[in-house]
């Protein structure tokens, strides 16, 4: 079981999806102007770390908005894979993103159009629309509703996505699509954090639980995984090292039964 424990990423199920710039996504405080962020996560067999693999390699460039202008993606050997550029309306939204290939071959484009009430991505390859994701908003400009359609298929392929809001938290979110369907819900602290998760099937059985403890960065600290029969599974902590705008430059996460980390990532941040 250990070696399918799952890493803790940046969360944001249980923060607001009002249409935040993406610095703000991300908790990075004071106008950064570049990151450069790189994973390395472990390969872990019969609770013992065989290796170290690179899960991803970022660099980012940003606007005065906190949006993305450029991001490029390196392997192991720090050549670049490929990468996306950003273009902007006059309104500061996202018109089109584009990902090309380490030759510049356009690999990827991905439309963005806007209505008063929703807006939707529409993703082509060759000049071909592959799919189409859709989002309505509240009135706070938080998302309530998501689906994506292949629109490459002759039957609907989707998966549809419903955010349940109290206080401008997310609270719930109710997932369908094709092979089934799934609930999260969710409890917060006063900052939104989402502290409890409860992970429930089709059927309204409860899979996981989640429990959360929180920094006063409000950056995730240790989570605890909970089965179905409530005994508890995997404990995961994580240790920060933070630059002096609060910003974690460090970010490690360790999991119980296992004396070394099973992620590392590293963030350069310039301002």
């Amino acid at each position: 079981m250990l070696k399918n424990i799952a890493l803790i990423t940046l969360l944001v199920s249980g923060i607001s999806f009002a249409q935040k710039s993406e610095t703000q996504k991300n908790k990075l405080l004071g106008n950064p102007t570049f990151v450069e962020e790189s994973m390395q996560k472990a390969n872990i067999r019969m609770s013992q770390i065989v290796n170290y693999e690179l899960e991803y390699y970022t660099k980012s460039n940003y606007n005065s908005e906190g949006n993305p202008t450029k991001r490029e993606y390196f392997n192991e050997a720090g050549e670049r894979t490929f990468s996306e550029s950003f273009n902007y309306n006059e309104a500061g939204k996202i018109a089109s993103r584009e990902m090309k290939s380490e030759d510049e071959s356009l690999i990827f484009n991905f439309d963005y159009e806007y209505t008063a009430e929703d807006y939707s991505i529409t993703k082509s390859e060759n000049d071909v629309n592959v799919s189409k994701t859709t989002y309505k908003l509240d009135n706070n400009q938080n998302i309530i509703y998501e689906k994506e359609v292949n629109l490459l298929e002759d039957n609907e392929v989707f998966v549809e996505k419903k955010y349940d809001y109290q206080n401008d938290f997310l609270v719930k979110t109710s997932v369908k699509y094709n092979q089934g369907s799934y609930t999260l819900d969710y409890k917060n602290d006063a900052k939104g954090n989402p502290t409890e998760e409860l992970y429930i099937d089709k059927n309204n059985k409860l899979i996981n639980k989640y429990i959360r403890k929180f920094d006063t960065n409000n950056n995730i600290i240790e989570e605890s995984t909970f089965g179905a029969d409530g005994k508890l599974t995997n404990v995961s902590t994580i240790k920060y090292q933070y630059d002096d705008k609060k910003n974690w430059t460090k970010r490690t996460q360790y999991a119980s039964k296992i004396d070394q980390p099973i992620s590392n990532t590293t963030r350069t941040i310039r301002y």
